[in-house]
């Protein structure tokens, strides 16, 4: 299945307000796809510019944003090193983290020179994961269609910070990742805070256009029968 074919199920299926976004981590620049000229204040910046164009960011474009430097995998020289500690630090003392949580925070576990970033329909490469924004209602059907609402296993989690995290998140699970998101990803993408951020992976694409339509056709009966049942449910008490 194509990746434009994929974008196009989930723009229709969810009516998303915001076209899916695609990521791929690679060893070296692909031919064809220019190195942005940009530099985002953190490695989420990325994610609004990758809505208009394909562009390839090196592991050093991201270094304005240490801790995302280390949530995407990418190599850290003392300096960056030294950045991050302050970082992390500085959420420390703010309470803004605990420190027993930094070493649990997830990463990209394969280090790679950079990322392919891009509109899912427009991407030339196969996506190791797809971002999307989507509103509670289009969490609710993303997550159904990729079997992570089934009390036969573990329920789903929602965390918060850093939002990045919900990257290697999705790459390592079978799962879709949905994060409330975190006040750097709010600041430097400028999202709206109706949206969550959900991250999917690769693997779960490849049967998501046909889950997404029998997941719809379910809720469209079940809005049918709830609907019909409020009309029919006495209004006072007899």
């Amino acid at each position: 299945m194509s990746n434009a074919s994929v974008a196009s199920s989930l723009q229709d299926r969810l009516q998303l307000s915001i076209a899916p976004v695609a990521v791929a981590f690679v060893q070296e620049q692909p031919p064809g796809v220019p190195r942005t000229q940009k530099l985002a204040p953190s490695a989420c910046g990325f994610w609004r510019q990758a809505e208009k164009e394909v562009f390839y960011a090196a592991a050093e474009d991201h270094h304005n944003c240490p801790v995302g430097t280390y949530v995407m995998g990418f190599p850290m020289s003392e300096q960056m090193m030294e950045a991050l500690m302050g970082e992390i630090g500085y959420m420390c003392t703010s309470a803004y983290v605990e420190e027993a949580e930094v070493p649990q925070v997830p990463k990209v576990q394969e280090s790679r020179a950079g990322i392919v970033y891009g509109p899912l329909r427009d991407f030339p490469l196969e996506p190791d994961a797809v971002l999307l924004w989507v509103n509670p209602q289009q969490a609710m059907l993303l997550t159904e269609s990729c079997g992570g609402i089934n009390w036969t296993r573990p329920p789903q989690s929602i965390f918060g910070r850093p939002g990045c995290a919900a990257i290697p998140v999705a790459m390592q699970g079978d799962q879709p990742a949905l994060s409330f998101g975190c006040v750097g990803m709010r600041i430097n993408t400028d999202i709206g805070g109706e949206y969550f951020l959900m991250a999917l992976s690769r693997q779960q694409l490849a049967s998501l256009e046909s889950a997404l339509f029998v997941t719809n056709e379910v809720h469209y009966k079940m809005r049918s029968y709830y609907l019909d049942r409020a009309a029919k449910a006495p209004s006072v008490r007899t």
